[in-house]
């Protein structure tokens, strides 16, 4: 069943039916919202700092790209990645891609409005992704998988085709939904105050 919601969660539209023939039992999973649905399933029990999860997708030199996110108000990070249906659990590529892109864009945004200083530490990746949900799904032609368990993404192209699709399209983002970038950036310079706060403690017990 678990496996059979992830599919229709990723596969936007498409019914999925499972019975137990024992219990007479059955389940049926269909998502109109796909990955942006699969985003809201997995913050159902957290309070939403943006209503409407992002949702960005393209295609770039062959491969489909699709990614939704939304922030909470809590510290973990939860980023599910997919290659051509498969769950990557130990990543690769597309995820890295990923992760570049929104450090790189959500501290530009935050230069550019005067959110951050230039002259100021930029945010770190862990900063950016505190309180995170995201889904981030790609279809790509001839994948290499690798890793023990064969689940992480080996194509090193698509590190780059992600990170330049997400970077165009979350600039754009940001511009167009004021609010909400500001609350996204506000969440990482908690992170990074906490993080500095954290590190100066700790230099302060060493001495």
């Amino acid at each position: 069943s678990r496996r059979m919601r992830e599919l229709a969660f990723l596969t936007r539209g498409v019914k999925i039916q499972v019975a137990d023939e024992r219990t007479g039992k059955s389940k049926e999973f269909v998502y109109e919202g796909g990955i942006k649905s699969f985003v809201q399933y997995l913050n159902k029990s957290k309070a939403a700092l943006h209503p409407d999860p992002v949702y960005i997708n393209g295609e770039k030199n062959n491969v489909m790209i699709e990614v939704s996110f939304q922030y909470n108000d809590s510290y973990n990070e939860i980023i599910c990645a997919f290659a051509n249906n498969i769950n990557t659990r130990e990543g690769g590529s597309h995820l890295i891609g990923f992760k570049s892109a929104l450090t790189r864009t959500v501290n530009a945004y935050a230069v550019a409005n005067g959110l951050l200083k230039k002259d100021e530490e930029a945010l770190q990746g862990d900063d950016v992704r505190e309180g995170l949900t995201g889904i981030v799904s790609v279809k790509v032609p001839e994948p290499q998988f690798e890793g023990q368990t064969k689940t992480k993404l080996g194509n090193s192209e698509v590190k780059g085709t992600v990170e330049a699709l997400v970077n165009d399209r979350l600039a754009l983002y940001l511009e167009e939904h004021p609010p909400e970038a500001r609350r996204i950036v506000m969440k990482g310079l908690e992170a990074a105050r906490v993080r500095e706060a954290t590190r100066k403690a700790k230099d302060l017990a060493r001495r």
